[in-house]
């Protein structure tokens, strides 16, 4: 079912983020929840096996990297292309590790803490110098890409052009990615927060892990929010597949696909973005 808008041009922005709630909102919230499971573990294993901080965060910023791109490659492909769960895992290691290596690439916070890591004295340089604003307004603009990155990816099959192509395609789409990345880091940090308050306060890894566990919603939000966001996009693939000519997985609508990934018949939802109504 596709809810549509009120205007012409086929399903809305929040009619699509309905539709796919419904539809595949459990689904990614389970793959959301069980991915914040994950990332806590492995960062207790990591802090418990590596005694040497810089390789400590090395490895963290690693293995939660990779944690978090897989479950948004699982997720997303749920959201666009309807598969089974098990096809959805199957996510293309080129994709993952797009993802993965320019989400660390795009990011200037994580960028800062691993030089922290080296060099302690360049981390407060960085923050408290004359370099912290260009670095703000570089990191937002980081941020901002890096938001777009997963849908550029994993849906469309493309890489950072495409994530380039999916922000400047209209200003309601830039503007829809500018707010899903500021709630991501806004939610995300508070989450954080917590869950260190939880840990330190009651010195129970298990309350730690309730309290990580809002992620789940968060990143389910999130996911919902740049689902729509990407459909309703001008560089939303069409039926003809992404305009680089990379090949996209099949869209909504379509029946199956390849692990290659070839343009399916056209998606139910129209690429267009004139306005916020729509």
């Amino acid at each position: 079912m596709i809810i549509e808008g009120a205007r012409p041009g086929g399903a809305s922005w929040w009619g699509i983020f309905a539709e796919r709630a419904v539809a595949r909102g459990p689904l990614v919230l389970l793959v959301a929840a069980v991915g914040a499971v994950l990332q806590l573990a492995a960062g207790v294993l990591v802090a418990g096996l590596v005694p040497a901080f810089w390789m400590l965060r090395l490895l963290s910023v690693a293995v939660a990297t990779l944690l978090v791109s897989f479950e948004y490659g699982v997720a997303l492909r749920l959201l666009a292309f309807r598969p089974g769960l098990g096809f959805a895992l199957r996510v293309p290691p080129r994709q993952l590790g797009l993802v993965a290596g320019w989400s660390v690439l795009l990011s200037v916070p994580t960028l800062v803490d691993l030089c922290a890591a080296f060099r302690p004295e360049l981390y407060f340089d960085l923050l408290r110098g004359p370099l912290r604003w260009p670095l703000l307004a570089l990191g937002a603009f980081g941020g901002v890409l890096a938001a777009a990155l997963p849908a550029a990816v994993f849906v469309a099959g493309g890489g950072l052009r495409a994530s380039w192509r999916l922000l400047s395609s209209g200003w309601a789409t830039a503007l829809r990615l500018c707010a899903i990345a500021l709630f991501g880091c806004v939610a995300g940090l508070l989450v954080q927060q917590w869950s260190v308050e939880a840990l330190w306060r009651s010195r129970s890894v298990a309350a730690a892990f309730a309290v990580d566990a809002l992620a789940a919603p968060v990143h389910l939000l999130v996911l919902l929010l740049l689902f729509a966001t990407y459909r309703r996009s001008p560089a939303a693939v069409g039926p003809d597949g992404p305009a680089d000519g990379s090949g996209g997985g099949p869209e909504d609508g379509s029946a199956g696909g390849s692990e290659s990934g070839t343009a399916g018949a056209g998606s139910a939802y129209p690429p267009v973005d004139a306005a916020f109504g729509r």
